[in-house]
């Protein structure tokens, strides 16, 4: 009966809740991302930017969020850490959750004219996450550190296109992430087309949805890898039958029936008329380093890889 209620208790009882890390420097590599010497180059440079301007710029990596919410996390610690000065709240929190494959900067109050919402989402996507998917952690690290320094002195440029192509290189020389991104774009429009058609048709579609099989496996795993592959599959297979049981309930889904089955859902001046055509239209702090008591309120973006 003890050991039962003591069971009990323990199921009960809420999960222990992710701590904030110590504040042991501007470089908290608690992931062991960055070697001896990247970790120490990488703090200099933070270091001197600090001295140079005053703005605090502080990276954190974990093995894992263990469940937290990465927005909501990532705030926690920029505020209890006070990245920044006090009144100028001109701190960044650049954290990185390795098992989790997600990133955010979580940018203060007074950094966000400087480095805003969209910025730090392009430093994201096209300086960090690229070299993190070819495994290069400590390249990645340093390219986001590099250009959230850059963007604060309103130098971060833009990459051009040529180098996007360079830098969203997949790690086995595949297809850059632009090129996915138009590829998927193209491919899956033609597939929703198909999609939709067979939702709709009452005779073809249950053809449309056998026959689509192969597209949306190869397809997208040609593209995107196995498992977004599998994905896409298991969304075809299991959505279009629930799609087409709803389709078939609305009124507009029973016209299309009875259109397919040769009768006019209005007579022979009804909008759906008889016909032989199938198919359908449509209409239409410690440690030499502690935070100086800046605040935060949310602004910054978040990445994966």
């Amino acid at each position: 009966m003890r050991r039962a209620l003591l069971l009990a208790l323990a199921l009960a009882a809420p999960a222990a809740a992710l701590e904030v890390p110590f504040l042991s420097g501007r470089v908290n590599d608690h992931a062991g991302l960055l070697s001896p010497e990247a970790k120490e180059s990488l703090e200099s440079k933070l270091k001197d930017f600090e001295a140079r301007t005053g703005h605090q710029v502080a990276v954190l990596t974990l093995d894992s969020l263990e469940g937290a919410p990465l927005e909501d996390f990532t705030l926690k610690v920029a505020r209890t850490w006070e990245l920044g000065r006090q009144g100028q709240n001109d701190g960044v929190l650049f954290l990185i959750s390795r098992d989790d494959r997600k990133l955010r900067i979580e940018v203060g109050h007074g950094l966000e004219g400087s480095l805003p919402d969209a910025l730090a989402g392009r430093i994201i996507q096209f300086e960090v996450v690229p070299r993190f998917r070819s495994g290069d952690f400590a390249g990645g690290i340093a390219a986001g550190a590099d250009a959230i320094i850059a963007s604060i002195d309103g130098a971060y440029a833009p990459p051009s296109r040529q180098d996007l192509r360079a830098r969203m290189r997949d790690s086995d020389g595949d297809l850059s992430l632009l090129e996915k991104s138009m590829a998927s774009a193209f491919v899956f429009g033609i597939l929703g087309l198909f999609e939709l058609v067979g939702v709709a048709a009452p005779g073809a579609g249950w053809f449309l949805y056998f026959f689509l099989i192969p597209f949306w496996s190869a397809f997208p795993m040609a593209i995107w890898g196995a498992r977004i592959g599998l994905g896409f599959l298991l969304t075809h297979l299991i959505g279009f039958p629930i799609l087409k049981l709803l389709v078939s309930r609305t009124e507009l889904g029973r016209k299309f029936q009875l259109k397919g089955n040769g009768r006019s859902a209005y007579g022979s001046s009804g909008t759906f008329t008889t016909g032989g055509s199938s198919g359908w239209s449509s209409g239409g702090s410690s440690g030499g380093f502690s935070g100086g008591g800046g605040s935060f309120g949310g602004g910054g973006s978040s990445g994966s890889w």
